[in-house]
């Protein structure tokens, strides 16, 4: 039923259609210089409609439906833009004095090419070779004390001097040597003549000694014989008494030898622990001496070679064949310090990196591999586009900004190294600014159209919401 009474209305609708497009002009109508005359409501009615009216009148909505049918179902690129600077890759030499000096050459300029081992610059050595002169000099005054000191160990009169000393050194030195072997000798020698005092006083004592238990012996029998002799009453009791006294004392003077023999013995040994502590004394002392002094000239030596790599290191040498490339602006004579950058050597067939930074809410939405597109900020867009690339790694750590929003380093690869700007081939030098456009996936074109309205409406409902929420937290602390 529904379906007839349409199929009419399109017949009467189609018939009314054709009648008005097949109607003749009105016969009323004014032509030529008169149609200029008649009012404007004659002229609107009687005048026929123009076909670019009823052509616009179909086209706008055609147009709009089109248009909302290629939003709802259309596919583009979603991208997320970060801001960075080129920066050397992992392949490039950053060159930095290791001492400080003054420049005094400058043999490169930036975009030169180099060979590995060449000089690029020269900063001014005075001070390490001064240095380096002043260790070898103490170096080689320490090599001729332990000369000494070696000869004096060997009881030596004459050292045996390196072939670089120095001559008034080595007879400085010599003269010491002298001194010190005369002094040592003297020292020996009068230890030496103290024991042999010692020995001759043993001697003496023993010598006595033994002559006294000789007396002993005889006065001994003497009074024995006194007293056989007074007691059968042929001798005195006075010659008994006489003989018996001089036996007593030579047996006190015997034990008197014995302990001056004792005392004469310790003396001896302890002359001839006072020679041998002379000459251990003399050794270890000695011996300390050189072991110091060796242990010195070991440090003076590594110092002296430290001190010339240090002068050579003045000269600043290309570590690899590369190109020259963020050459800072030190004039000649500007003095620089360790760690300041002098310039870079970039390879010549190496990668260009791309050091940028992006809101942290977007890291979550990229990763390695990504295509992204950069373009460089020093040239014009028109020039040369987009540089294709991809994203090589992604940083979870934030840095917060001045203005305090969150930010996360990302680094980017590009496909190449150079661009063609004017018809020019410009090779992408570290510290261009540039701006990187990461394709981080597909997205409806209507998310893009409805994504405003959506926030929108988000905020609306909750706002709705905590309000909902406050007035029932009041109405119940209320107890309504």
């Amino acid at each position: 039923m529904a379906f007839g009474a349409f199929g009419r209305q399109w017949i009467v609708w189609k018939a009314a259609w054709e009648a008005d497009s097949d109607q003749l002009p009105h016969p009323s109508v004014a032509e030529g210089p008169a149609a200029e005359f008649l009012p404007e409501v004659l002229d609107i009615q009687r005048r026929p409609s123009s076909p670019v009216g009823r052509a616009l009148r179909w086209a706008i909505p055609i147009v709009c439906l089109a248009v909302t049918g290629w939003a709802m179902f259309v596919r583009i690129d979603s991208i997320t833009t970060a801001h960075g600077r080129v920066v050397p890759s992992g392949d490039s030499r950053s060159l930095y004095p290791s001492e400080p000096g003054m420049l005094t050459a400058i043999h490169v300029q930036v975009g030169q090419a180099v060979k590995r081992g060449e000089v690029l610059m020269e900063l001014d050595s005075t001070r390490n070779i001064s240095a380096r002169d002043h260790t070898s000099k103490e170096y080689r005054v320490i090599q001729v004390e332990a000369a000494r000191l070696r000869a004096l160990l060997k009881h030596r009169a004459r050292l045996e001097a390196p072939a670089d000393g120095d001559e008034d050194e080595i007879r400085v030195q010599q003269r010491l040597l002298q001194d010190q072997l005369t002094e040592h000798r003297a020292r020996i020698a009068a230890a030496q003549h103290l024991v042999d005092e010692r020995h001759a006083a043993v001697a003496r004592t023993k010598t006595a000694l033994f002559r006294g238990q000789a007396v002993l012996l005889m006065e001994t029998e003497r009074a024995e014989q006194s007293k056989k002799m007074m007691e059968q009453g042929v001798g005195a009791r006075a010659d008994f008494l006489q003989a018996e006294s001089r036996r007593v004392e030579q047996g006190q003077e015997m034990i008197r030898q014995e302990k001056q023999l004792e005392q004469d013995q310790a003396a001896l040994a302890e002359a001839e622990q006072e020679s041998h502590t002379l000459a251990v004394d003399f050794q270890q002392r000695k011996q300390a001496e050189l072991s110091a002094l060796e242990a010195k000239a070991a440090l003076l030596a590594q110092e002296v070679t430290t001190t010339g790599q240090k002068s050579g290191f003045q000269q600043v040498l290309s570590p690899i064949d590369g190109v020259v490339q963020q050459l800072a602006s030190h004039p000649v004579g500007t003095v620089v310090n360790p760690g300041q950058p002098l310039l870079v050597v970039v390879p010549p067939d190496r990668t260009v990196e791309i050091e940028a930074h992006v809101e942290k809410k977007d890291v979550g939405i990229i990763h390695q591999g990504q295509s992204v597109g950069v373009i460089v900020e020093t040239f014009q867009i028109p020039s040369y586009g987009a540089i294709p690339g991809h994203v090589l790694t992604v940083s979870d750590d934030a840095t917060s900004r001045k203005r305090g929003e969150l930010v996360s380093p990302i680094r980017v690869r590009l496909d190449r190294s150079t661009v063609q700007v004017g018809g020019t081939e410009v090779t992408l030098a570290p510290g261009m600014a540039v701006r990187v456009e990461i394709k981080t996936g597909p997205r409806r074109m209507r998310e893009y159209l409805l994504e405003p309205l959506l926030q929108s409406w988000n905020e609306r409902a909750r706002e709705w919401n905590e309000l909902v929420y406050a007035v029932r937290g009041f109405l119940e602390r209320r107890n309504l």
